[in-house]
């Protein structure tokens, strides 16, 4: 009306809700879990009767026994489950996969509600606590109380969001229950079979009909011309023309008494009747429920029999079945049974008999396999004298044997290896000794040569040949083998070739000045010889640098090995004094954290006492908070330098993997080289320079195989320190996380300072405002009493002012003590709840717990 209108009736379509949300808010669903929340969501205990012993989780008001309410129940069940779906395999398993998934996220939602609603309980009485300690100066707003208030109100959200979720999550576990609650009950509908009974004709109990009142109306055989019933032929005793209403029974018009004692034992009868009825009812119920376990055990019984023999018993007949009257078909169910349990036994005597052959073979092949372990025992004794000898047979399994076996054969290729490299060795030790020999045999007949043609030249008078005598007269002809001896050799061979080498540039020219004189044998001697020389300085040489590759290598590999047990030394050290200072660090700020809080506690204790004595703790406090932070610089001084030594750890270990690469690099080489050598070798020489290379290429490959596996060990030391290097960093961030942890106690320690501040400072006020009002009243009384007071005086209205004075002084003592209880039941409660969310939120959150 005014023209502010934006819609109908005067109100803003955008604020008005939609109809289609309307629902439970977050704040109605949390209260709806607040019972749960605080009992842990703990399920709900089963109802319980004693009475039921067959299935005592049921109703107090139902019993089992009874065969009226059992019926009842099972036909309101049936007529009930008669229109529900029944659904297919596949079907019911995505169901059930639906609602384990679904329990599952309800299970985490349930926890996480939990223990969010124990937060904000905390974050609430943090808040009242705020509150609380601020209503005398309603003024000053205080920072904490604000961010209690956030946190509150952040809590409080979580929780509202976590609520709906469980909410929604309950709401659609709902549909895949209640889908597979209705298969399972058409499917049992489907499959019950009502027990069929057979109406049977109203009996006639001791020639009287069931009710009295047919004794007026029925003769009952009295009639003499009534017949009974049987098989005599009724035209010997009857016209054919009968009368009408001939063979009736005649009316009677006598009225039927009220109180017979007929009618009374009639109705007697009746009830009788009516519980034989339901007696046989029962019984009837029993026999089916009986007929359908024993179908139900008969078929159990034919998938064991089938199970136990498939081949024999494959086309093993069915349990009988079929619509039969009931009691019919007990028996057939039991011989069925019986028949089965008869197959069964056949079948396992026949199993027994088998499990006696396997038996019986199983210990033939233990006997075999005790025979096969002390051969090899045998063999393993003269290798390894102190290994533990077979088990013997005792016909429990090839367990033992098999583990023994497999605990040998290390051994046994430790043996064969060893016997391996012995003969290996062995036959390079040959070659070396027929090397030797050959070199001094050799040797020596060349001496013997020389002093023959000397002795020759001497006996016609010639001089000696100066060029005849060469520099081997040193050499020991009967020198024993070593190998020290056989390197020198090689060496004075290597010496006398490079000797060989000089004259053989001499021999040259003079074989070309005296080429037209010498013949042409001469000449290719001559040349065979030059060949000879020349292949022999050049294996010569080859051996020689080969041996100084080789020993370059070896060098260098223990040279790394030095510095990769250096550096594995250096970080070694480096962890531990690491740790040490880590723990002391730790130990000395938990001790401070302990000291200052027993201080706090005395505080809170002692806070009845004089204002000088807070303000002096409160110094106290602020010199361990100095010293705390100092302590803190301290261990930020320490995780530094721990991290300068990882980093120049980290390069040092860099440098060890190139020089391992190096190292790698310079042994391909040499196995190339070697590779070349034997080559040239092989093709220098006959069989003998063969035995010769097979020889060095044995050692070059022992050596080869010693410097692979000392690269492996060098390997895994590697990983063994970049183990430790990871072992630091999770120190160091662990220590890092103490430190947080540490800042944030300082901060409410902080916090409690300022609040306590902030009390004194009220109680301060308080005192001063209180003072002064007693001074003014005290001056005003003053004042008031005169020297004319009736029958007082002036004495009167000081005790007067003194009682008062005392009075007040009383209440507001009694105020203060008061407020400090508060407060300290706070504080206790405060702490309480802190100790349970640390109990929930479990063990292992804070790594000073761990290190404690």
């Amino acid at each position: 009306m005014n023209g502010d209108e934006t819609g109908d009736f005067g109100y803003d379509e955008a604020l008005l809700p939609p109809a289609l949300s309307v629902g439970p808010g977050g704040k109605q669903i949390l209260e709806g879990y607040r019972n749960d929340a605080m009992n842990g969501f703990a399920p709900e205990k089963p109802r319980f009767n004693p009475l039921n012993t067959d299935r005592p989780q049921s109703s107090l008001h139902v019993d089992l026994k009874d065969p009226i309410q059992v019926h009842l129940l099972t036909e309101t069940a049936l007529t009930d489950s008669k229109e529900w779906e029944i659904l297919s395999q596949e079907e019911v398993d995505n169901l059930k996969k639906q609602i384990s998934s679904l329990t599952v996220r309800i299970e985490q939602a349930r926890a996480n509600l939990a223990i969010q609603t124990k937060y904000r309980d905390a974050a609430i009485s943090m808040s009242k606590l705020y509150t609380a300690g601020k209503i005398g100066n309603r003024a000053t707003v205080d920072p904490n109380a604000q961010e209690t208030a956030m946190e509150r109100l952040e809590s409080e959200q979580r929780c509202e969001a976590l609520a709906t979720e469980l909410f929604n999550l309950e709401k659609e576990v709902l549909a895949p229950q209640r889908r597979l609650f209705q298969h399972t009950a058409a499917i049992l509908q489907l499959t019950h079979k009502a027990s069929s009974k057979k109406k049977t004709p109203p009996a006639i109990l001791n020639g009287i009909p069931q009710s009295p009142e047919s004794l007026y109306t029925y003769t009952n055989g009295r009639n003499s011309m009534q017949f009974p019933n049987d098989d005599l032929d009724r035209t010997l005793y009857f016209p054919l023309e009968e009368p009408e209403g001939f063979n009736q029974p005649p009316k009677t018009d006598l009225p039927i008494p009220p109180r017979s004692p007929v009618r009374e034992r009639s109705n007697q009868l009746r009830d009788e009747v009516e519980t034989l009825k339901k007696q046989s009812a029962g019984q009837m119920d029993m026999i089916t429920n009986t007929e359908r376990s024993l179908e139900v055990l008969n078929n159990r019984l034919r998938e064991l029999v089938i199970q136990i023999d498939p081949n024999k018993n494959a086309e093993y007949g069915p349990a009988p079945s079929g619509n039969i009257e009931p009691g019919e078909l007990l028996n057939s169910q039991l011989d069925y049974l019986g028949q089965g349990l008869e197959s069964i036994q056949q079948d396992s005597q026949g199993q027994q008999e088998l499990l006696a052959d396997s038996v019986a073979s199983l210990r033939q092949a233990e006997e075999r396999l005790h025979a096969l372990s002390l051969q090899v025992y045998d063999s393993i004794q003269t290798a390894e004298g102190d290994h533990p000898p077979p088990p013997e047979v005792t016909g429990s399994g090839l367990n033992e044997h098999l583990e023994w076996i497999d605990s040998s054969l290390p051994v046994l290729a430790r043996s064969a290896a060893s016997s391996s490299e012995a003969q290996q060795t062995e036959k390079v030790e040959t070659v070396l000794v027929g090397l030797w020999n050959l070199i001094q045999t050799g040797y020596a007949e060349i001496n013997r040569e020389r002093e023959a043609r000397r002795n020759i030249r001497l006996g016609k008078g010639m001089e000696d040949d100066e060029d005849d005598v060469s520099a081997d007269e040193s050499f020991d002809y009967e020198e024993a083998y070593s190998l020290d001896a056989f390197s020198a050799k090689v060496q004075w061979l290597f010496q006398q070739a490079t000797s060989l080498k000089d004259q053989k540039s001499v021999l040259k020219r003079q074989i070309r000045q005296q080429r037209g004189l010498n013949n042409k044998t001469d000449s290719e001697k001559d040349q065979e010889l030059s060949d000879k020389v020349e292949e022999l300085n050049r294996t010569k040489n080859l051996l020689a640098f080969s041996e100084d590759n080789v020993q370059q290598a070896k060098a260098e590999a223990a040279e790394a090995q030095l510095k990769l047990s250096q550096a594995l030394a250096d970080l070694d050290t480096m962890q531990v004094t690491q740790a040490a200072n880590e723990t002391a660090a730790t130990s000395a700020v938990q001790d401070q954290l302990r000291d200052q809080l027993r201080e706090r506690n005395a505080k809170l204790a002692s806070f009845e006492a004089d204002h000088r004595a807070l303000q002096d703790k409160l110094e106290i406090v602020e010199a361990q908070l100095g010293s705390m932070t100092e302590q803190l610089r301290e261990v930020d001084d320490v995780k530094q330098t721990a991290q300068q030594e990882k980093w120049k750890l980290e390069e040092q270990i860099k440098i060890k993997d190139e020089e391992l690469e190096q190292v790698n690099v310079t042994v391909v080489e040499l196995k190339t080289e070697l590779t070349i050598a034997k080559a040239e070798l092989e093709g220098a020489y006959g069989s003998r320079s063969e035995r010769a290379a097979e020889a060095a290429a044995l050692t070059r490959r022992r050596e080869m195989q010693e410097m692979v596996q000392q690269t492996e060990k060098l390997k895994s030391e590697l990983d063994a320190t970049l183990k430790e290097l990871e072992n630091l960093t999770k120190e160091t961030l662990e220590s890092e996380k103490e430190k947080v942890e540490l800042e944030s106690r300082l901060d409410q320690a902080m916090s409690t300072r300022s609040n306590l501040e902030a009390d004194i400072s009220n109680l301060r006020e308080k005192y001063n405002i209180e003072i002064s009002k007693l001074k003014e009243q005290v001056e005003a009384e003053k004042f008031k009493a005169g020297p004319n007071a009736a029958g007082t005086g002036p004495r009167a209205g000081a005790s007067m002012l003194s009682e008062q004075f005392r009075a007040s002084m009383k209440e507001e003592r009694k105020r203060f003590q008061e407020e400090l209880r508060e407060e300290q039941g706070r504080r206790r409660k405060l702490e309480e709840e802190i100790r349970a969310l640390r109990k929930a939120a479990g063990p292992g959150k804070s790594s000073l717990s761990l290190q404690q």
